[in-house]
C-alpha cells in the first residue's frame, strides 16, 4: 500500500520534480566508468614510466661518463693509472695547473667516443628502423602492451651487456652488442611510441590530447633527470659500475609493473584483421592521395612530419657530456648532475604549466613555434659558450623545447580515426629513427672533426635546425588559419580559438 502511495506521489508530481528523481540513463553510467578507467590506465601508465625513465636516466648519465673515461685510459696509457682517482672529479686533470698538461690526448679521447658514439648509432638505429614498421604495422592488431613489453626487455639485456663490460673491463666493443639487442627489440623510440599509442587510447581529442601528451612527456623526462645528481655523487664514491647496476635494478621494477598492471587498451574484437604487407602500406598510406584523405589533410600530414623529422635531428647528438667535461668547462661528474639535473627538471615541469596557462588564448600551433624559438636560442648560446655563466644561460633559454614533438604529435593524432593512430604513430616512430640514426652519425662525426677547432660548431647546426623547424610550423599555421576562418567558442568571458584542424578527423 505504501509503495502505491509513493509510486502515485511521483506520478502525480509536477514534471520538474519527476525529472529530479529519475535514474540517469544506462549510456551515461557507462561512460562514467570508462572514464574512471581511462584514469587508471593513465596513472598506472605514469608510475611505470617514471620508472622506467629512472632506470635509462641513470644508465644514460653514467654510460656517457664512463666511456668517455674508458677512452681517455686508452689515451693516456700509463698516466691514467696515476691520475685514476681524480677523473671523476677532475676530467682534464688539470691538477694545480690553469690547463690541462694533457689536451692533445684529451681530444683524442673526445674523437674516439665520438667515433664510437656513430657505430653504437648504427648498431641500434638502423634495426631498429623495420622493427617499428613492424610494430606499427601490427599495432592495431598485437595491441599496446606488447610493443611496450618488447623494447623494455631489450633495454633489460642492453643495461646488463654494459655494466658486465664496465664491471669486469672487458673488451669495449662487446657494448656494440648490447645496442644491436637494444635496436633489434626497438630501441626506446618504440617505447616512446607505445607511450604516444596508450596516451591517444585514455584521453579526448583536442587540447586535452595534446596537453596529456606534454604531461606523459614531463613525467619522463622528470624522472630521466631526476637521477642526474644523485648519479653525480653516486659516480664520485662508488665509481660506474654501481650506478649501471642500479639502473638496471629500477627498469626492472619498471618493466614488472608493466607486465603485471597495465591493462590493455585495444579491443581486437572491433579490430579489422589485416595482411602483414597491408599494415606496412598502410603506415605510410596517410601521406598519399586516396578517397578518405582529402588533398589539404594529405598536404597538413606531410609538412608536420617534415616539422617532425627536421626537430628531431636535434635530439640526435651525443655530445653534452664530453662537451662539458673537456676544456673550457672541465665539469665533474657531480657538477654535472646537478647542472643537468636542476635544468632537467625544469625542462620538464615548466612546459606543462606554461602550456596549460598559454592554451587559453594559443593554438597548439603557436605553442610549438615558441617551443621551437627557445630550443634555437638554447643550442645557439651553447654554440658560443666559454664560461659557465653562458651554459646556465643557454640551459633556462631552452626550458621549453621539449614540449616540441609531443605538440606535434598530438595535432597529428588528432587529424584521424583511433584505428589509424597505430599505423600514424608507427610512422613518426620510423621517421624519428631514421633522423635520429643519420643524425647521430652526422653530428658525432661533424663534433669529432671540428672539437679541435670549434668544439660549439654542432650546437651552431642545430640551432640553424631548430629555427628552420619554427619557420616551417609558422607556414602550417597560416595554412590552416587562412583555409576557413577561426571559430571562437565563448566560455563565459574567456574565448579558446580553434583551427579546423583541431576538429576535422580523416575517417
Amino acid at each position: 500500500m505504501e509503495d502505491e502511495i509513493g509510486s502515485n506521489a511521483i506520478l502525480n508530481s509536477p514534471p520538474d520534480r519527476q525529472r529530479l528523481i529519475e535514474f540517469p540513463p544506462l549510456d551515461e553510467e557507462e561512460d562514467i566508468e570508462e572514464d574512471s578507467q581511462k584514469r587508471r590506465n593513465m596513472l598506472t601508465m605514469i608510475v611505470a614510466c617514471s620508472f622506467v625513465a629512472l632506470g635509462y636516466g641513470i644508465h644514460g648519465a653514467t654510460y656517457s661518463q664512463w666511456i668517455y673515461v674508458r677512452f681517455e685510459m686508452d689515451a693516456l696509457g700509463d698516466n691514467f693509472s696515476k691520475l685514476n682517482e681524480s677523473a671523476s672529479k677532475d676530467p682534464c686533470f688539470r691538477g694545480n695547473h690553469s690547463d690541462s698538461p694533457f689536451s692533445s690526448q684529451l681530444t683524442e679521447a673526445q674523437t674516439r667516443t665520438a667515433h664510437f658514439s656513430v657505430l653504437t648509432t648504427l648498431c641500434s638505429l638502423i634495426p631498429s628502423i623495420f622493427v617499428n614498421l613492424l610494430f606499427g604495422a601490427c599495432a592495431d592488431q598485437i595491441g599496446r602492451r606488447l610493443i611496450f613489453i618488447v623494447p623494455l626487455a631489450g633495454n633489460l639485456v642492453h643495461a646488463a651487456i654494459v655494466w658486465a663490460v664496465a664491471y669486469w673491463q672487458l673488451d669495449v666493443n662487446l657494448v656494440l652488442i648490447a645496442y644491436t639487442v637494444n635496436g633489434v627489440t626497438g630501441e626506446f623510440v618504440a617505447f616512446l611510441m607505445a607511450v604516444s599509442l596508450y596516451t591517444a587510447d585514455n584521453t579526448t581529442e583536442g587540447k586535452d590530447r595534446s596537453f596529456l601528451m606534454v604531461v606523459a612527456q614531463a613525467v619522463i623526462t622528470t624522472s630521466y633527470f631526476l637521477c642526474h645528481l644523485a648519479t653525480g655523487y653516486f659516480i664520485e664514491a662508488l665509481g660506474y659500475a654501481w650506478p649501471l647496476v642500479t639502473s638496471l635494478a629500477v627498469l626492472s621494477i619498471g618493466f614488472l609493473l608493466i607486465v603485471f598492471f597495465l591493462q590493455e587498451t585495444l579491443d581486437r574484437s572491433k579490430v579489422e584483421r589485416v595482411s602483414l604487407l597491408r599494415g606496412i602500406r598502410r603506415v605510410f598510406s596517410f601521406y598519399f592521395q586516396q578517397p578518405t584523405n582529402p588533398t589539404h589533410k594529405r598536404k597538413d600530414a606531410l609538412l608536420l612530419v617534415v616539422i617532425f623529422f627536421v626537430y628531431a635531428i636535434c635530439y640526435g647528438d651525443n655530445i653534452d657530456t664530453i662537451f662539458l667535461m673537456n676544456e673550457p668547462f672541465c665539469w665533474g661528474s657531480r657538477r654535472i648532475g646537478y647542472v643537468k639535473s636542476g635544468f632537467g627538471l625544469a625542462h620538464s615541469l615548466l612546459p606543462v604549466f606554461v602550456m596549460k596557462l598559454l592554451q587559453v588564448v594559443l593554438s597548439d600551433e603557436l605553442l610549438c613555434i615558441i617551443c621551437l624559438l627557445s630550443a634555437t636560442v638554447e643550442r645557439s648560446f651553447l654554440a658560443f659558450s666559454s664560461h659557465d655563466w653562458q651554459i646556465y644561460t643557454s640551459y633556462a633559454a631552452g626550458f621549453l623545447d621539449s614540449a616540441a614533438l609531443p605538440i606535434i604529435r598530438a595535432v597529428l593524432s588528432r587529424m584521424y580515426h583511433a584505428e589509424k593512430r597505430g599505423p600514424l604513430f608507427a610512422s613518426l616512430a620510423v621517421i624519428e629513427t631514421v633522423t635520429l640514426a643519420v643524425s647521430g652519425v652526422g653530428l658525432s662525426e661533424l663534433y669529432a672533426g671540428t672539437v679541435a677547432s670549434w668544439r660549439g660548431l654542432t650546437y651552431f647546426v642545430l640551432g640553424c635546425v631548430s629555427s628552420f623547424s619554427a619557420v616551417l610550423m609558422l607556414i602550417y599555421s597560416l595554412m590552416v588559419s587562412r583555409r576557413q576562418p577561426r571559430h571562437t567558442a565563448s566560455e563565459g568571458s574567456r574565448n579558446v580559438n580553434t583551427f579546423p584542424s583541431d576538429r576535422d578527423e580523416i575517417g
